[in-house]
């Protein structure tokens, strides 16, 4: 029975200890895609200090794994009536769960916000669906030009900016074995991956685009065609095909140029042997500069109670202060322009960083984004491995099979 006393005790006293809401505080439920350690550390500061600054609200925070994981249990969760109140998920989500009404159009507050003119207007872009705006851009995944310092002043060259200058430096820097076999690739390109946007960076970079006019999809054009031909006309001679689920030959030493993301980055920053070696640069374009760049958004979900809450605490992750530490931690590109030269400040790469989240489009904000994906990637792959020697039947082709797919 002493044992039971001291038991009963110990329990009230624990429970004592931690701090109970007040009957009027709110529970806001925070689902974000991902689970890598620097994106929990900044997450961990914001809500630290959003609690602190808002003790009648209390953020219960939850990350799930990228890919299917992050769908399948908001499915879930909607589907119970049971949905996050706040969601941090990619431009794939957007029109999807828009359409089935899994969130909410947050223009009235949007509308009023200190920030409103100081976002990217292509970050903006990526959470604004049929004129509303329903998601704000936290995180950005740039592709980037990443290319040898050493080597090109070794050859007296300097950084490509047109195709045909990447064209010209590729050649002139690729390496191959007395059977012909390509041992350094001048510009490595991949075959095979989860999203092949490479092929999508040419593609801005002339000036084209997935949409027509009236929303639907449009896979063929002249500024395709002219991107698969230069790329046809150029890989054979100078690219080791790799997987984006691999290391960059980049990485490994065994390429002068590639393109290159945040992730991939990493590899290349954290290591010594490359100190003062590579250089970055937006990507080489022919007509229009540009290139891909991916991003996750902030949005209130539809059995969010409290919507007023929800979007204090994304006005606060959105915040000047917390959008430059997310840099600092993360090393992600600022999402705000009056932040770009206090990011620039940090790296000297920051700058070219910060450029390509401005030039930078993402995915087709459509339902019919994953359909397209899977088409794109099998485009791809059919014109590393070689196997495209019409770039424009290639396109038509994949038209007809987007189009397929989209009528199911």
């Amino acid at each position: 029975m002493k044992k039971m006393l001291c038991l009963a005790l110990a329990l009230c006293l624990a429970l004592a200890a931690v701090p109970a809401l007040a009957d009027d505080a709110v529970e806001l439920s925070f689902t974000r895609i991902g689970s890598d350690p620097a994106e929990r550390a900044y997450w961990d500061w914001v809500i630290e200090n959003f609690e602190t600054a808002n003790p009648g609200i209390k953020i219960v925070y939850d990350e799930v794994e990228i890919g299917d994981s992050i769908d399948n249990k908001l499915n879930v969760q909607f589907a119970a009536g049971d949905g996050p109140d706040i969601i941090g998920h990619g431009i794939l989500s957007v029109a999807q769960r828009v359409e089935l009404g899994h969130y909410q159009p947050i223009d009235e507050y949007f509308e009023t916000w200190e920030g409103k003119d100081d976002i990217m207007p292509s970050v903006l872009a990526n959470g604004t669906y049929n004129g509303h705006v329903y998601g704000l851009g936290y995180s950005t995944t740039p592709y980037v030009f990443a290319y040898r310092i050493d080597l090109l002043e070794e050859a007296g060259l300097s950084v490509p900016a047109t195709w045909d200058e990447l064209a010209e430096t590729a050649r002139a820097l690729t390496q191959k074995d007395d059977n012909g076999e390509i041992t350094f690739s001048g510009f490595c390109f991949p075959s095979t991956g989860g999203n092949l946007v490479e092929l999508d960076v040419f593609v801005y970079g002339n000036g084209g685009s997935y949409i027509a006019e009236d929303g639907s999809p449009l896979m063929t054009g002249a500024e395709k065609e002219e991107a698969i031909d230069f790329l046809n006309s150029l890989l054979p001679d100078v690219n080791i095909p790799y997987s984006n689920s691999e290391t960059n030959p980049f990485a490994k030493g065994l390429a002068a140029m590639t393109l290159m993301n945040n992730a991939a980055l990493t590899s290349v920053i954290n290591n010594p042997d490359y100190e003062g070696k590579v250089g970055l640069a937006v990507p080489p374009s022919k007509s229009t500069v540009g290139t891909f760049c991916g991003c996750n958004m902030l949005f209130i979900g539809r059995d969010c109670a409290d919507k007023d809450a929800a979007w204090k605490f994304i006005e606060f992750a959105m915040s000047q202060e917390s959008t430059l530490k997310r840099s600092e931690i993360v090393n992600i590109p600022v999402t705000r322009q009056s932040l770009v030269e206090d990011y620039q400040a940090m790296d000297p790469w920051n700058a070219v960083r910060a450029e390509c989240v401005a030039v930078g489009t993402g995915m087709p904000r459509t339902l019919w984004s994953t359909q397209f994906q899977k088409i794109r990637n099998e485009l791809v792959q059919n014109v590393v491995l070689g196997n495209v020697t019409d770039a424009a039947a290639a396109l038509e082709k994949a038209q007809d099979d987007l189009l397929f797919e989209i009528d199911g």
